[in-house]
């Protein structure tokens, strides 16, 4: 029996190792949620902004042309002007230069407006690119940078599953299925004892039952959270336990 608890405690640590490496994989990519999440939010900023521009570039050309317009509707006033006859064509076509003026001078004002406006966004416009772009090279630099760690991490992942497969092939049929629907429950099946006390769910085992962990010839479980229980102070006089003794931070067991 001490070679199963041994076979069994072996399987708890590449199955740990297992779930580690499995955990990575998957969050790993996630890291680049925020960076990406950030560059969609400026890029989203920035179409906006360059929408507003272009459609403020197409009414100053709207205006632009309007303008021109207007000028030759002064040329022609003022040839009015010139060819009067009396008084009252005079008068009437020098309304009209007047008018043209006024209105030529107005939307003259408002393009120059339009145009400064214009121009601070597309100053605007280029430095938030280059941020934008900034964020994009970051972020293809982190994606790189993941890739390579996934790599990594599966290629752990292909041989600490090795491991585990050999570990289970040496446990016993009826051990290994204790095993694994402790493995379900509880998160984990095997514990240490230390000092007399179940470091699975701290209940102190009854004498009796530690007595019994003491001859190691036979495989035991905790009253409380059932989990397969060893003297742990014992078991590493034989090999030699990884600092976790493969086994999570202790729990209080469900129900």
């Amino acid at each position: 029996m001490r070679d199963q608890l041994m076979s069994l405690l072996q399987l708890q640590t590449s199955d740990v190792k297992v779930r580690e490496l499995e955990t990575a994989a998957t969050q790993l990519p996630a890291r680049l949620d925020p960076l990406r999440r950030d560059l969609a939010k400026l890029q989203g900023m920035l179409d906006v902004e360059k929408a507003k521009l272009a459609e403020t570039e197409g009414w100053r050309k709207q205006q632009l042309d309007l303008l021109e317009r207007e000028r030759e509707a002064l040329k022609s006033a003022q040839s009015k002007l010139n060819a009067s006859k009396n008084t009252k064509e005079y008068g009437a076509a020098n309304r009209e230069v007047e008018n043209k003026r006024k209105s030529i001078n107005d939307r003259e004002a408002e393009i120059k407006k339009v145009t400064e406006v214009a121009t601070t966004s597309t100053t605007q416009l280029a430095s938030r690119d280059k941020d934008v772009d900034g964020v994009r090279t970051q972020l293809a630099d982190s994606e790189a940078g993941i890739a390579d760690q996934l790599a990594s991490i599966t290629s752990q992942l292909a041989e600490a599953r090795g491991t585990r497969d050999e570990a289970r092939a040496k446990v016993e049929i009826q051990w290994l299925k204790t095993y694994d629907t402790l493995t379900s429950k509880r998160g984990y099946a095997v514990a240490p004892v230390i000092k007399g006390v179940c470091q699975g769910c701290h209940m102190a085992l009854p004498p009796q039952l530690n007595n019994i962990l003491a001859q190691m010839k036979s495989i035991e479980t905790c009253p409380r959270c059932k989990r397969l229980v060893y003297r742990k102070e014992l078991l590493e006089k034989i090999i030699e336990l990884p600092a976790t003794d493969s086994t999570p931070a202790a729990e209080e067991p469900k129900s």
